[in-house]
This record gives C-alpha cells, sequence and structure tokens, in this order.
C-alpha cells in the first residue's frame, strides 16, 4: 500500500498545472466557507458585546411601548417588586447641539442623541468609564457628562458649556460639562454623539415624556422568571415589552439573519463548484491512465487498493487546497469585515476567526473532495486489465454514472452546509437554499440534454467569423458529453448564483421604489429627529413657504393587537385621497381615506389582513402608548404600507393617533410642491426646514440611499458569486487541455493538412467561447428561476411586477463567457505548439 501512495503522488505531481488548477479551486471554495465562518462568528461576538454594552449587569429591562414612555406609577412598581435590586431608568431622544447664535439661521447640522439618566442607579447598573471630570450628582443636576468621541469633534471639555434644542416651548437650553465618558460611550448606535444628561433636566427641555425603558438589576439569588412574571401582573397601566438579555440578542441575530444565511448559502454553492472541478479533475485522471490502471489489476491490484489510489489522490489535492484555504479565507474575511462594518443593522464590530471553525471547514472542504472522488474511484475500480488494454471505457456508463453520483455530491454539500448554518436562523429561513440546491441540481443535470441543441445555436456567431474552426469545435464538444456537462455544470451554477442575485436586488430595490411611489404623498419629505407636535405649528411654517401646495405630517409608531405587535403610521386621509395614494385591494377608497379623518377607522396591508385573519368590517382592538384599549374598524386593504421597524405599517387617522394611541407628534412631513414651481420652491423649503431642525431630502435622495443600502449588500454577494464564476474557469481550463490532449494525433493530421498554428489556437479559444456561451444561457435559465423563488420565498408568492434583472443577465452571461475564453488561453497555446511528426505517431 505504501507504493500505491508514492504512485498517487506521482500521479498528483506529475500533472502540476491540472493538480495547482483543483487545489486552487478546492482553496477558493474552501476559502469562501473559511470567511463565511469567520464573519458569521464575528457577529455573534459582536451581538454579545452589544447586548452587554446596551444592558450592562442588568438581568431584565421594561420598554415602553408607546412614545409617551414609562409613567412614575410604573417606575415604582417596577421598584418595589419582590426580587428588584436596582431600576435604572433612561430617556433617549435625538437632538441638535448648537454650536452658536447663528445655527438658527443656516439650519441646525450636528445631531445628538442625549440620554436622561439617574446618575446614581444607572451607575450601579451600567458603570461609567469617566477619563475626566466627574458625574452629575442627581437626576435634575444642570451638569452633563459628553463621550471622548464628541469632545474631540467639538472641542468641548469639563467646564465648557453647551446648549441643546429643546421643544418648541423650551427651546434652546445651555448645560455645563461636568466629565468625559471613554470612546463612543455606552449607546451602540449614537456614532459616539452622546450627551449624558440628568433624566429630570432632560424631561424639562425635551418634553414630558417619561422614560423609554427601565433596566433591572435584581438582588442575589432572585429567580429572573418569578421577577418576570411578578412583573407582568403588577404592570398595567400602559403597555411595554419586557425582554432579558437573551431576548435581546435573538433580536440583533434576527436583523442579520438574512445576511448571514446568504453568506452560507453562498460558500455552499462555492463548494459545490469546487466538487465540480475535482469529480472532474479525477474523472479524467481515469479516463487517461485506463491503461497504468489495468496493468495494476493485471499486477494483482485489487479492486480496493484502486479506489483507495484515486481516494487518497483526492486526499492529497483536498489537504493542500484547504490549507491555501484557510489562508485565502482569513483574506476575504478580513475584506469582507471591514466591508460589513459600513452596512447598517449588521453587528460586527471585529472579526473572528474560531479555530473550531476553522477545523470544520477544513474538514467540509475534505468531505466534499473526498464525496466527489467516490465515483471516479468507483470506475476506476471496475476497469477490466483486459478491457483496459483493448480500448477506452464506454463513455456512455460513465456520463450515467457521474450524473447519478451528482445527486450524492449535492446532498454531501447540502448536509455539509447544515453543519456550518448559523445557529438561531430560523427553519424557514433555511428553505431558500434547499430550494435554491434543488433548482441547481436540475438545471445541471439537464445540462447533458440541451448540449447538442445548445451547442449549434451558441456556435452560430462563432461560424459567421471562423466557420472551420466553429465545425471542429461542435465535433469536440460531443466527443465526451460526460466531461462537457461536468465542465458546463460548474459553469452553470456560477452564472445562476449572479444572475439568481441580480433578479433579489432588482426586485427589492423595485418593492422599496413601489412603497415611496404608491405611499409617499409628495415631492419631498422632511424628518424630524423628535417628535413634533402639530401644535408646534411646523407644518404651517412649512406650508407658507412660497410654491408649496401641500404638507402631510407621518408619524410612524407600534401598536398591540390580540398580544401581537404591529407597525402603524398616522396620516392624513384627504391627502392621501388628493394625491392618489395606496393601492386598494379591498374596500372602497375614497370612503376608506375619509373614515381614516373621521375616526375610529384603520386600514391593514395585504399581509397583515392575511396574518391576522381580519377583513373589512372587521374591528381590531389596538393598545397603543396610553395603554386604554382603542376600537378601530377595518374599513380597508391595501397592497403595502409604509416601512416599519418590523414590517409595513397599517395606517390610521391623526385624531386616533394621538388622542387614542399616544402618538406625540410627526416623525416626518411630506411636502407636495404646485405643478411647476418645484425647482424654485425646493431651496425656500430646505432652508425654512433646516431652520426648525428638520432635515429634507428629495424622494430622489431617499430612492438613492434605499438603492444604495442594498448595492453595498448585494455588491458584497455577488462578489463571493463571482468567485464560483472564476472556480469554474479553472475547470475549463483543465477540460480543454485535456481535449487537447486526447486530439493530439487529429492535431497532427489537421496541421498537416495545412492548418496553421494560429488556426489551431482559435478551434480551441473558440471551444472554450461555444461552452461560455451554453453556460451563459443555461445559467442564466436556472438563475431566473432561483431568483423567482428566493424572492417568491421571501414574499410569501412571486409578485405580479417581479422584474428580469436584464442588466445582471448580460454582465453574467459576458462575463462568464469571458472567463471560459480566458481559460483557453494556455491549452491553446499547447494545441497550436502540437508537432506534426510527433502527433502522427502519438498513441
Amino acid at each position: 500500500m505504501r507504493r500505491l501512495s508514492s504512485y498517487a503522488w506521482r500521479s498528483v505531481t506529475e500533472r502540476r498545472g491540472r493538480s495547482l488548477l483543483t487545489i486552487a479551486g478546492i482553496g477558493l471554495g474552501v476559502g469562501i466557507l473559511v470567511a463565511a465562518v469567520a464573519t458569521n462568528a464575528g457577529i455573534e461576538s459582536s451581538v454579545g458585546r452589544t447586548v452587554a454594552e446596551m444592558v450592562g449587569q442588568a438581568d431584565l429591562r421594561v420598554t415602553a411601548l408607546g412614545e409617551v414612555g414609562l409613567s412614575d406609577a410604573t417606575l415604582a412598581e417596577i421598584a418595589g417588586t419582590p426580587g428588584v435590586a436596582v431600576t435604572a431608568p433612561a430617556l433617549e431622544q435625538r437632538t441638535f447641539l448648537q454650536r452658536g447664535p447663528s445655527d438658527a439661521a443656516s439650519g441646525f447640522r450636528d445631531p445628538v442623541t442625549v440620554l436622561g439618566i439617574d446618575p446614581l442607579t444607572y451607575e450601579r447598573v451600567h458603570g461609567l468609564a469617566i477619563v475626566a471630570g466627574a458625574a452629575p450628582a442627581s437626576v435634575d443636576a444642570t451638569d452633563v457628562l459628553i463621550t471622548e468621541a464628541l469632545g474631540t469633534s467639538t472641542g468641548l471639555a469639563p467646564g465648557s458649556e453647551l446648549t441643546l434644542l429643546g421643544t418648541a416651548s423650551s427651546g434652546p437650553t445651555t448645560l455645563r460639562v461636568a466629565g468625559v465618558v471613554a470612546g463612543d460611550g455606552p449607546l451602540v448606535a449614537s456614532d459616539g454623539r452622546t450627551v449624558i444628561v440628568p433624566i429630570e433636566t432632560a424631561r424639562r427641555f425635551l418634553g414630558p415624556a417619561g422614560p423609554a425603558r427601565v433596566d433591572v438589576l435584581l438582588e442575589g439569588g432572585s429567580d429572573v422568571d418569578a421577577v418576570a412574571a411578578a412583573l407582568e401582573a403588577r404592570l398595567t397601566r400602559e403597555p411595554y415589552i419586557l425582554s432579558t438579555p437573551a431576548d435581546l440578542a435573538a433580536s440583533l441575530r434576527a436583523s442579520a439573519a438574512d445576511f448571514q444565511s446568504m453568506v452560507a448559502l453562498i460558500a455552499a454553492v462555492a463548494l459545490f463548484v469546487g466538487a465540480f472541478l475535482i469529480f472532474n479533475t479525477l474523472s479524467m485522471t481515469v479516463g487517461e491512465r485506463t491503461r497504468e490502471v489495468g496493468l495494476l489489476r493485471a499486477a494483482g491490484t485489487t479492486r480496493r487498493q484502486v479506489n483507495g489510489l484515486i481516494v487518497l489522490q483526492a486526499v492529497i489535492l483536498g489537504i493542500a487546497g484547504s490549507v491555501v484555504g484557510v489562508g485565502l479565507g482569513y483574506l476575504i474575511a478580513l475584506g469582507m469585515a471591514a466591508y460589513v462594518r459600513s452596512i447598517e443593522g449588521i453587528p460586527l464590530d471585529r472579526l473572528e476567526v474560531p479555530p473550531a471553525g476553522l477545523a470544520l471547514a477544513v474538514a467540509i472542504g475534505l468531505l466534499v473532495t473526498i464525496a466527489a472522488a467516490i465515483e471516479p474511484a468507483w470506475r476506476a475500480g471496475r476497469i477490466s486489465p483486459v478491457e483496459a488494454l483493448k480500448a477506452r471505457i464506454d463513455p456512455s456508463t460513465g456520463r450515467r454514472a457521474r450524473l447519478r453520483w451528482l445527486v450524492v455530491v449535492l446532498l454531501v454539500v447540502a448536509v455539509a452546509g447544515l453543519i456550518a448554518w448559523p445557529r438561531d436562523v430560523s427553519a424557514v429561513g433555511m428553505a431558500r437554499p434547499l430550494v435554491v440546491y434543488g433548482i441547481l441540481l436540475v438545471g445541471t443535470l439537464a445540462t447533458p440534454f440541451v448540449l447538442g441543441p445548445l451547442g449549434r445555436l451558441a456556435g452560430i456567431p462563432f461560424a459567421a467569423i471562423l466557420p472551420a474552426e466553429e465545425r471542429l469545435t461542435r465535433g469536440s464538444l460531443v466527443r465526451d458529453r460526460s466531461r462537457t456537462a461536468l465542465t458546463l455544470g460548474a459553469l452553470t451554477v456560477g452564472i445562476a448564483m449572479v444572475v439568481a442575485l441580480g433578479g433579489v436586488a432588482l426586485n427589492a430595490r423595485g418593492a422599496a421604489d413601489a412603497w415611496l411611489a404608491d405611499v409617499v404623498p409628495g415631492d419631498e419629505v422632511v424628518t424630524s429627529i423628535r417628535p413634533a407636535g402639530l401644535e408646534e405649528g411646523i407644518q404651517d411654517e412649512l406650508a407658507a413657504v412660497d410654491g408649496v401646495e401641500r404638507v402631510t405630517p407621518i408619524a410612524t409608531f407600534e401598536i398591540a393587537h390580540e398580544g401581537r405587535r404591529l407597525d402603524a403610521a398616522a396620516v392624513v386621509g384627504a391627502d392621501l385621497l388628493a394625491d392618489a395614494r395606496l393601492a386598494f385591494v379591498s374596500g372602497d377608497r375614497a370612503n376608506a381615506l375619509a373614515a381614516l379623518d373621521e375616526g375610529g377607522a384603520i386600514v391593514l396591508t395585504s399581509s397583515q389582513a392575511e396574518r391576522l385573519g381580519l377583513g373589512i368590517g372587521d374591528t381590531m382592538s389596538v393598545i397603543g402608548g396610553t395603554g386604554v384599549p382603542a376600537d378601530l374598524r377595518v374599513v380597508g386593504v391595501v397592497e403595502r404600507g409604509l416601512p416599519g421597524r418590523s414590517g409595513e405599517t397599517a395606517f390610521v387617522g391623526w385624531s386616533d393617533a394621538t388622542q387614542r394611541l399616544g402618538v406625540l407628534g410627526a416623525d416626518a412631513f411630506v411636502v407636495r410642491f404646485a405643478p411647476g414651481r418645484a425647482d424654485r420652491a425646493r431651496p425656500a423649503l430646505e432652508a425654512a426646514a433646516r431652520g426648525l431642525a428638520l432635515q429634507p431630502a428629495t424622494l430622489a435622495q431617499v430612492e438613492g440611499a434605499i438603492s444604495s443600502a442594498l448595492g453595498r449588500v448585494f455588491g458584497l454577494f455577488d462578489a463571493l458569486a463571482l468567485v464560483a464564476v472564476l472556480m469554474a474557469g479553472l475547470g475549463i481550463v483543465n477540460t480543454l487541455t485535456m481535449n487537447v490532449i486526447e486530439r493530439v494525433r487529429e492535431i497532427g493530421i489537421l496541421r498537416a493538412t495545412g492548418m496553421t498554428r494560429r488556426q489551431v489556437a482559435r478551434m480551441v479559444v473558440v471551444e472554450a467561447g461555444v461552452l461560455g456561451v451554453v453556460g451563459a444561457i443555461v445559467g442564466g435559465i436556472v438563475g431566473l428561476a432561483a431568483g423567482a423563488a428566493m424572492v417568491a420565498l421571501a414574499s410569501g408568492g412571486l409578485p405580479a411586477g417581479f422584474q428580469v434583472p436584464w442588466t445582471a443577465l448580460a454582465g453574467a452571461a459576458l462575463f462568464g463567457i469571458l472567463v471560459a475564453m480566458a481559460a483557453a488561453y494556455q491549452p491553446a497555446r499547447l494545441a497550436s505548439r502540437v508537432s506534426i511528426v510527433r502527433a502522427v505517431q502519438f498513441d
């Protein structure tokens, strides 16, 4: 067996080019898997650190459902609950830092987050790393803390004064900086621009709303579940959400679940393409060494030993590829981590490379490599010594075996993907990759059956330029359909993933644009960083700008119905009616929007109505910030609403929102310009908005921001998917090289009859081009099917306006063809150098 091991090693090293290409392919597949494992581990550890920063030592958190916050009576009930040791209330709201008297004239441009706390209790639960000065002494002191990041950017220091913008009634408030907190401070999502203010002082200039949350530290030995049950029994005054650190961690993980599952899916696809490569390489090895294997069998080598010989070659390649993949994966992970940090909503502060994850990635790489090697090893063991000395194995037998084995290889990749699947990703989220796998498998299995007609179709453009080379190419492609199908399978899978991701991205952008076009009643959105009460007169001041036709206030908030949280939006029905917004699925449009303004009505989105099982005329009992149930009648169902925290929003009128559901004010004002006056009115409107501490943005800018965010996410996915196309290119190099070696005699005869070296090289390049075109056609079709399935699974059904990603389709096809033709360079060079005399003598 030792001699056979040496033989396996020589088989690998004798064909260094092919072995290096195979190792590179395995390395790329394992590298993407390592990067996925490292990135997902980094997200997991970042979630733990983020939660620790959010809750400190707290065992429970009570969060207000509405904007009015938690009342003093509720705070007293929490503090008086048996088992509670410390309660740390916190009020969090954004406002503007006024740098000087000119700010009001030029527009407020420096937003900060105000964190209102009880300095004594907050310190016990969270701790404050004060690097200069001291903390305020009481809940109503006029001293504040700032973060080092804010101090560095503004020049503020202990002893400095700063002015914060308050409500319309309180106006600007000047406070003294008492100390500086290390780094970015206690708030994770504030970019370090945080001002920590005693809570009662914050309520004086930001409004009377109560604390948004209370972090609860329990007494030693207290049972968390028992205290939570006691709190649920005692807190009945207003709606709230009771959560543990584990609940917060689960919520953060859920925000990154789609990203993690998509990265895992692409990693599995890369491994699948790598399996094609190793499968094809070893199959070619078996084919060209038929005589050698036959001689080994005649010399007494058993079938099991021959099987082991081929598997050992695969193990050597797999180990080398996995080692390369670990290093390459770490570099890819570094790039991914740097890129992901720019994507909002995905918690990743630093990269983690767990040893167990690396070992898992290497093991999966070897497992997939061995799985791809079993069928070639089985065929090698079945070589008859007599038949091996006569001729090659019947190619039709090999083809049937390979195609059947692809199913087994896919199952191995699927199992490997499940092992490496990010934890806490729901079973529903796993349906998408499983469906995609199935579509990819069907597409690759169908390739041999469409190879003939598609090969003729793909050859048409080449025949117009190089007719002789194209005719010779067609014969080469069908010479070994099995090998061609395997090569095309890898290219098909890579192109299909690029097209599928392009389809998902395009339809995501389309859905985002649709809600802007169908829901937002105006030309420009002016947002407020705090709830702007309608009584403040902001709406009237904006409407007074010359050229403004209408100003519509909008507020988004949360309500509860039968224990379920829903997103809702307060709107003016008459404005939506006048601007022809909202596409109604059921209910009369005019009557429904008029009912919103009259009160006691609600309009649901179709997804909400289906989930809740409600229809026109049904009554919902909902609870908002006041804690008092409000009965609202369903008067309409629309296709889509505004985007909320966890989904689309239902619509209620302003009277219900402010009087019954605890909404304090508008989050945004939508401005409609008079016809033909937008260009002249917009500068004056934006200047007025900034003077009112509002932030204007045109709908085009909003669309651009959404498109940019989606582009960053899917740009990363596309880059990873393109790696699979490059891996397919490595397989094309192997295949074309093998085709040249098998056709040495044929090429020599062609040269002897007058074919030039350049024509021979062009023949190989045309062959690659035809392969690329066929792969682009099949990959495009399979990719469209996979993309449609992914969109349908994400949205609960294929949208009526599903958009075909023509740009992604054309780009992926062009890239695949270019990769295929670039891969033909070395085989073409090899073919052109074939000596006529030696070729004719070749056996």
